[in-house]
């Protein structure tokens, strides 16, 4: 059996992602968290924050920067957590737009998670 060689799969795969994932930098990190605290927390911000992938992203980047720079671990953290607290309302406000929200707290009551 021939092998593929291992720089070949490396092109194949970043081509078909369409990006090369790379750790961000401490600056890029900081300046981030920064900008992207202020606008979720800005009045009205709802209205003007990203779609829902785009806020994922902006997660795992701070996930990311945990580990970048450790010695401001917790602001990205808070960020994170920020971040997270939006998807779950988006979450919640579809299921009840939806008249979703009965049901789940039904299923959920009866043991299916």
């Amino acid at each position: 059996m021939k092998r593929i060689p291992v720089l070949a799969v490396m092109l194949i795969t970043s081509w078909v992602s369409g990006q090369v994932d790379h750790a961000p930098t401490v600056a890029q990190c900081q300046a981030d968290q920064r900008l992207w605290l202020s606008k979720i927390e800005a009045e009205g911000a709802r209205e003007n924050l990203p779609p829902f992938d785009v806020l994922g992203e902006w997660n795992r980047e701070m996930l990311d920067c945990q580990k970048v720079d450790p010695a401001h671990a917790w602001n990205y953290s808070a960020t994170g957590g920020e971040i997270v607290a939006e998807h779950a309302t988006r979450l919640v406000s579809f299921l009840v737009r939806h008249q979703l929200w009965q049901q789940f707290k039904e299923e959920d009551a009866a043991g299916k998670r």
